[in-house]
C-alpha cells in the first residue's frame, strides 16, 4: 500500500511538473512529456502490473489537463506500461539505452495515435508537417528530459521495492510495515 502511495504522489508531482516546469522550459512552443516518462520506467523497472497502475494514473491526469477525449491517454499508457514491463529483470538496470528507447518508442507512437485521432480523422492529410513540427521535437526533448530523471526514478523504484523485498523473504514482520 505504501508503494501504490508513493507511486500516486511520484505522478502528481510530474503533473505538476508538467503543468508548470514543462510550460517554462518549452522551446518554439514544444515540451516535453513528463506524464509519458513514468509508466515506461516503472514497467522496466517494477514489472508490467506497476507499469499499467502509472500509467493509468498518468494517462488520467494528462487527460484531465491536455486532451478533449477523456480516458484516451489513460488506455494508450496502460499499454505503454504494459509493454515496458516485458523488459522488466530482462536487461541490466544500469543500461540506460534500453529504457531510453522504450520512452522515444512510447512518445513517438502516443504523438502519431493522437495525430490519428485529432487530425486524420477530420480531413487533415499532412503527415509529414506535424511529425517534423510537433512529433519529433517532442520525443527529442523527451527523450532529454528522461536521461536527467532515469537515476531519481530508479532510486524511487528501490526505495519502494527494498520493503516488500525484505517482507517476502521473512526479513521483516507484518507488524512493522
Amino acid at each position: 500500500m505504501k508503494r501504490k502511495i508513493c507511486e500516486l504522489i511520484v505522478i502528481l508531482f510530474f503533473y505538476l511538473m508538467q503543468v508548470s516546469v514543462a510550460r517554462a522550459i518549452s522551446i518554439a512552443d514544444i515540451s516535453p512529456n513528463w506524464l509519458i516518462i513514468l509508466p515506461v520506467f516503472f514497467g522496466f523497472f517494477c514489472g508490467k502490473n506497476d507499469g499499467m497502475f502509472v500509467g493509468f494514473f498518468s494517462g488520467i491526469m494528462y487527460d484531465l489537463f491536455f486532451s478533449g477525449l477523456f480516458g484516451f491517454t489513460a488506455l494508450v499508457f496502460v499499454y505503454i506500461g504494459y509493454f515496458s514491463g516485458f523488459f522488466y529483470q530482462k536487461y541490466e538496470i544500469r543500461e540506460i539505452l534500453i529504457p531510453l528507447a522504450l520512452v522515444i518508442t512510447a512518445d513517438f507512437g502516443y504523438g502519431f495515435i493522437s495525430y490519428i485521432g485529432n487530425f486524420l480523422l477530420y480531413n487533415r492529410l499532412n503527415i509529414g508537417y506535424f511529425v517534423s513540427r510537433f512529433i519529433l521535437p517532442e520525443v527529442v526533448y523527451t527523450a532529454l528530459v528522461s536521461l536527467v530523471i532515469y537515476h531519481p526514478i530508479h532510486y524511487i523504484c528501490v526505495l519502494t521495492a527494498a520493503g516488500r523485498n525484505r517482507k517476502k523473504k521473512g526479513l521483516i514482520d507484518e507488524g512493522s510495515i
